[in-house]
């Protein structure tokens, strides 16, 4: 259970030492190659409606990229010039960790790798273009101070672009609760809740899609609870199909 941030940062270590530590991949989660984090990045521009053009000669900020993420696939695309004259940080709270025992990015002139929780980044006011900030809000130990964070780095006219699991709000009164049977996420919130927090700092939030965790995990299906490996992981993937679904805002620092 992820009853705080800690215990969900434990979880999500272990999520990942077991995939590329342990090679303990399961039938759904398992190791990605080049071309999988590169589709990764551009499915992720494309359902914030960003144009890969666009990303040209800019300073772009992956907030809580794990250890690869976003940025993994933003470098590759840098390298190969697809995208060109931009730079990519790359931040996590476990990045020491994922740079030690999986190594999946590696720094240089085009990647920074910063060590920080999104609440307290080492990163000057005023000085990035793009946040892209992939299911971290829920992850995180203060959801407002890491919105005020992502606006003080920001350039004026910048953008930050974040996904979040939310919880339908049929579920809002239940919604603090599902933290105590889901193990990486201390927060769960509804579309009030989360657009309330991002429009406290920021003036233009736009909802851009949203996705059925069924769309996304097309594996999490009743079936599939007596065929997978674990039966109640299973069974809980199945039940989030009814509690929660992906939306992808985009905010606009004036």
């Amino acid at each position: 259970m992820a009853k705080d941030w800690k215990t969900a940062q434990n979880h999500e270590k272990q999520f990942w030492e077991n995939i590329y530590v342990k090679n303990n991949s399961d039938d759904i989660y398992r190791k990605t190659d080049d071309e999988g984090w590169k589709q990764f990045a551009n499915e992720v521009l494309f359902r914030h409606s960003v144009n890969i053009n666009t990303l040209n000669n800019k300073t772009i900020l992956d907030l809580g990229s794990g250890p690869a993420g976003v940025a993994k696939g933003l470098h590759l695309m840098i390298k190969n010039n697809l995208i060109k004259n931009s730079n990519v940080i790359a931040a996590d709270p476990l990045m020491e960790f994922y740079k030690k025992e999986i190594g999946i990015l590696k720094e240089d002139e085009k990647l920074k790798l910063l060590s920080n929780k999104g609440e307290k980044l080492d990163i000057m006011d005023n000085s990035v273009d793009i946040i892209i900030s992939t299911n971290v809000l829920d992850h995180c130990e203060n959801p407002d101070d890491l919105i005020n964070e992502c606006f003080r780095i920001l350039k004026p006219g910048g953008i930050f672009l974040p996904s979040v699991h939310l919880a339908y709000n049929y579920l809002s009164l239940v919604s603090p609760l599902i933290k105590y049977f889901d193990k990486n996420h201390p927060h769960h919130f509804t579309s009030f809740t989360i657009e309330k927090k991002l429009k406290n700092k920021f003036l233009n939030v736009k909802v851009i899609n949203k996705f059925s965790i069924k769309h996304d995990q097309k594996e999490f299906t009743f079936i599939n609870i007596f065929r997978g490996k674990n039966f109640f992981r299973s069974l809980k993937r199945f039940l989030s199909n009814f509690i929660l679904y992906t939306c992808y805002f985009q905010c606009k620092k004036n």
